[in-house]
């Protein structure tokens, strides 16, 4: 199918041209999507992949991009937003909910129903679907603990799946999601009832360390590295080193936690890649450990 006629299939989908990502990353860094969507349910988000399947066609989906360093120019043409699908129901105990919610909504519509689980969630920037891509997790809770299935559109079988939980491959920072081959669309967790007040007395107390703890005025991705064991502390092995502060171009290591990096002074994607591959570098000779990122670089 040439451009042309593939454009007039995608016509019903609402795309626009040459959207800058810096506007949807956290990083505030990237380049343009030249077509980018944001199908408003996950029925259009399934319309929308098997064409571009169809057509053979690359594509990217994300959430808020609040893991993501977009590149500074894109090779992807085609970019997909689940940020529309927001769909929440809560029925005693259970929820299901739709992949573009921000989780910080979730958590705080839990709490006000008197659900508890997700408390140390509610500060994390990204959207449900995301978390459940990385298996999201923050101060001893992660989002996988209650969650009970993953409605996803499998690319390969060409049709809608409901995983259970035990199918998804979940892990530290881990899932079968970033295989990329099934697309999330709705999850359904199960918590606990508890008492509204301790619920979000809880949650502000956890909000207030990260405030506390992380550099939340400046642009960033969070946390950069994964820790490759429960005692190593990347963080600490970059302050060790003395990096606090170190940049290149506009991505500094964080003065206030250094396993952030930070976008300043008109940063660039190419900063961001080469001050994480100098940070490995050094951990590595100082260590013998070669660290992995929890960030995805898009391009």
């Amino acid at each position: 199918m040439s451009e042309g006629i593939l454009l007039e299939a995608l016509e019903p989908f609402n795309y626009k041209e040459n959207v800058s990502l810096q506007l949807q990353s956290t990083f505030k860094i990237g380049g343009k999507a030249r077509f980018f969507f944001q199908p408003k349910q996950p029925s259009q988000l399934v319309k929308l992949i098997q064409i571009l399947d169809e057509n053979k066609i690359n594509f990217l989906v994300f959430g808020r991009a609040s893991n993501i360093v977009f590149a500074d120019v894109m090779k992807t043409d085609y970019i997909i937003t689940t940020r529309s699908m927001k769909h929440l129901d809560i029925f005693n105990n259970e929820i299901k909910v739709e992949a573009g919610l921000p989780l910080r909504t979730l958590c705080y519509r839990c709490a006000q129903a008197s659900l508890s689980g997700l408390e140390g969630l509610s500060g994390i920037p990204g959207s449900v679907g995301g978390a459940v891509y990385m298996n999201a997790g923050a101060y001893g809770y992660t989002i996988s603990d209650y969650l009970t299935e993953v409605r996803v559109y499998d690319r390969k079988q060409k049709t809608i799946r409901i995983l259970p939980k035990e199918d998804c491959g979940f892990d530290y920072r881990e899932s079968l999601f970033q295989q990329r081959n099934q697309c999330v669309l709705q999850i359904k967790l199960k918590l606990k009832k508890r008492n509204q007040v301790c619920i979000l007395a809880d949650m502000k107390s956890i909000e207030l360390k990260r405030t506390q703890k992380q550099p939340l005025d400046y642009p960033s991705a969070g946390s950069v590295f994964k820790k490759p064991s429960q005692d190593f502390h990347p963080a600490l092995e970059i302050e060790s080193l003395g990096l606090k502060g170190y940049a290149i171009g506009g991505a500094c290591v964080s003065q206030k936690h250094s396993g952030f990096i930070i976008t300043k002074n008109q940063a660039t994607a190419k900063d961001v890649k080469r001050l994480i591959g100098y940070l490995k570098e050094k951990v590595y000779n100082k260590t013998g450990i070669s660290l992995e990122t929890e960030i995805e670089f898009f391009e």
